[in-house]
């Protein structure tokens, strides 16, 4: 039989022991990133209630705005630096809480920031969500057509309906119908942005709708007020969802 000497049990002891330290994560240390979501009309905050004008001239007032946005990430002129896949966020332009996404990642610099437009085609077939793609959100339509990646509502005189309401629900994931964007979003005037562990920091997007109807095309109310299936009408308005976005200013808090 071997023996095992309780001096070079000592060693082994130490080992466990250090094992058990509590390490400290990034979220404890602070090194966080708050990004902050404006809805504006050519550059101006608007709420439900405002009316806006569209390029084109057209008089409209939003009732619903709301957007998925997942699979954030910062980069480098070298590539990714931090990613965080598989998460979704549904922001809604009625919902100031829901206006803020928080990251956390470590303290190396980064120039961009990148994240996706709408939910994944695995995400839109698996069956039941919950969190942000719970269906009770609104913003499901079947499991054959899946997930609504971006919804306005609202009223126009220009819109060509009974009521004067406008309704865009634009979604799709299969070949051909696709509404998902990938947004990719350099910090101004090309500086570098580091956390740290002494305070948060805070990014500023607009979303601007005014570029819904006229960015890579042109899309009246009075040309269209109703999208609210997958096919080359809703990709268009896809197209134009993805010009919304800009990063106006970033900083330490």
């Amino acid at each position: 039989m071997r023996y095992v000497t309780p001096i070079l049990l000592l060693p082994a002891l130490l080992i466990a022991g250090s094992s058990c330290e509590k390490e400290t994560s990034i979220e404890e240390a602070g090194y966080r990133l708050d990004i902050r979501f404006r809805t504006v009309a050519g550059g101006s905050a608007i709420h439900y209630g405002d009316t806006c004008y569209t390029p084109q001239g057209e008089a409209y007032r939003p009732t619903l705005f709301r957007i998925y946005l997942g699979n954030f990430s910062l980069s480098d002129e070298n590539g990714t630096l931090a990613t965080f896949p598989d998460t979704y966020h549904l922001l809604d332009a009625g919902d100031s809480a829901s206006l803020t996404v928080r990251l956390h990642a470590d303290a190396r610099p980064f120039r961009r920031i990148t994240f996706q437009m709408g939910v994944d085609s695995i995400r839109n077939v698996s069956g039941a969500q919950t969190g942000a793609l719970d269906p009770m959100h609104g913003m499901f339509w079947t499991w054959n057509t899946g997930y609504i990646n971006v919804r306005m509502e609202g009223l126009s005189p220009s819109a060509n309906t009974a009521d004067g309401r406008f309704e865009y629900h634009i979604g799709g994931f299969r070949t051909g119908e696709s509404t998902r964007r990938t947004i990719a979003l350099d910090l101004p005037a090309g500086q570098a942005h580091a956390l740290d562990a002494s305070g948060r920091s805070e990014a500023r997007i607009d979303i601007d709708v005014d570029r819904w109807f006229r960015s890579d095309h042109d899309l009246p109310i009075a040309g269209g007020a109703r999208v609210t299936t997958p096919g080359p009408e809703a990709v268009r308005h896809a197209d134009n969802c993805a010009r919304m976005f800009t990063l106006t200013s970033i900083s330490k808090r």
